[in-house]
């Protein structure tokens, strides 16, 4: 089981080795003579990727387990801007038998073009299909029936709008999430959080081409269409899980239990679990590792 394995290897995982794409223009691809097939037995290494959205490159890494292949993967989704990353849950999923791909979106830490909170949806779209791709798929072990979002805060958003837009996606898990869209307004719900939040945008130097105006302009416009909400019939009795922090930091009853309930109209494998701890889960990381990844032994593997 998932749980017996993270427990006793968790402690144990070791990147052994490094494969580095060869990435041609506007194209994310692996070497000839670098790819290996799924089916053969590899021990676990790190693989680095360069994924195209809209004709821009996206620096990416795969954590690849250890193993005879296809293995199921988990896409991770960083939030706003991106400081907390959970690759120590992909480090435990890896020694756990999953591959974990971590990527930055368009405009984001280095990433090509300019980011928007639709861009980054799209782009979440643009790694599912990439990793469905066959070639691709089988040079990095990847199992294209068995693929996991998993995202914290915006990337909880992310994660959600992946598994609603992507009919072959197989589970999803928020980890404390935004709904950027809720009641089309999502963070920007009144004028206190417009000005606490346009200027917090202002801050991130790290999303190329973006500004407080951009944000609250593109809440503004699009955010009926960023509502999860508007798309939970899109679910098809797949499985969520959606993990709050008691913070408020995203407000528990607008964000993640409105959209439990929505989505729990459409499938009734729709799990939420409340965690008293900050918005990144600093003091309980065990148990949120724990948490998702019985989760995903039950219902994504």
């Amino acid at each position: 089981m998932l749980i017996t394995t993270l427990k006793t290897r968790l402690k144990h995982t070791v990147v052994t080795s490094l494969m580095v794409l060869l990435t041609l223009p506007l194209c994310a691809c692996v070497s000839q003579t670098e790819a290996v097939t799924s089916a053969v037995t590899r021990t676990a290494s790190i693989t680095e990727l360069t994924i195209t959205s809209s004709g821009k490159r996206m620096p990416g890494l795969i954590y690849q387990a250890s193993g005879k292949g296809p293995h199921p993967t988990a896409i991770m989704l960083h939030g706003y801007p991106g400081n907390e990353k959970n690759l120590d849950l992909a480090q435990a999923l890896r020694s756990a038998g999953w591959n974990a791909v971590f990527f930055h979106y368009r405009g984001a830490w280095g990433s090509e073009g300019e980011f928007s909170f639709q861009n980054a949806e799209q782009d979440v779209d643009v790694v599912v299909n990439y990793l469905q791709q066959t070639d691709i798929a089988n040079s990095l072990g990847v199992d294209p029936k068995k693929i996991t979002l998993i995202g914290h805060s915006m990337g909880g958003h992310m994660a959600i709008a992946g598994i609603l837009n992507n009919a072959s996606v197989h589970c999803a898990v928020s980890h404390d999430g935004a709904n950027m869209g809720a009641r089309g307004k999502g963070l920007f719900s009144d004028d206190d959080s417009i000005k606490l939040w346009r200027e917090y945008s202002d801050t991130l130097f790290m999303l190329n081409g973006w500004s407080g105006e951009k944000a609250v302009r593109e809440i503004s416009t699009k955010g009926h269409e960023l509502d999860l909400e508007r798309r939970a019939d899109q679910l098809n009795k797949r499985a969520v899980k959606l993990i709050a922090a008691d913070t408020e930091v995203i407000p528990i009853d607008l964000h993640i239990k409105s959209l439990k309930k929505a989505l729990s109209k459409y499938s009734n494998k729709v799990e939420y679990e409340l965690i008293d701890d900050d918005h990144s889960f600093s003091n309980s990381r065990s148990r949120l590792i724990e948490s998702t990844a019985s989760f995903l032994d039950d219902n994504c593997k």
